[in-house]
């Protein structure tokens, strides 16, 4: 979701065009940084407190690795990933861009919202 909503960044008419994960990384870095409980959630493990001093490079892999590669496998030919390009599958009419845009950006914004309050609650093992 944080790789979508960097590509919601760009605006309602290039949110859906491809992006590599050097694109997203910065983005990706500060979004999970930015809040405490974010970084304690998602990005804490062994490998990603490597990360915790931006590295494009490494950022960039990490992002590659999960969710480009894991968004692509699962999504039944709605999202290729190949050669670091990330692309979603859509076709969109101009007429209906600015709702396609809204709605994604709503979901994408509750679902991140969600995810990061629920494992707020939930007792970390670190």
């Amino acid at each position: 979701m944080v790789v979508l909503l960097a590509m919601l960044e760009s605006g309602k008419s290039n949110w859906y065009k491809p992006i590599s994960s050097k694109d997203v990384a910065p983005f990706f870095h500060q979004y999970l940084m930015e809040k405490e409980h974010r970084k304690r959630i998602d990005f804490s493990d062994k490998e990603a407190k490597k990360l915790w001093d931006y590295d494009e490079k490494g950022v960039s892999k990490l992002i590659a690795t999960m969710p480009m590669t894991k968004w692509s496998g699962s999504s039944k030919g709605l999202i290729n990933y190949e050669k670091d390009v990330f692309h979603i599958n859509i076709d969109v009419v101009i007429d209906d861009e600015e709702t396609l845009f809204q709605w994604t950006k709503e979901i994408c914004e509750y679902r991140l919202h969600f995810h990061f309050e629920r494992k707020a609650r939930l007792p970390l093992t670190l």
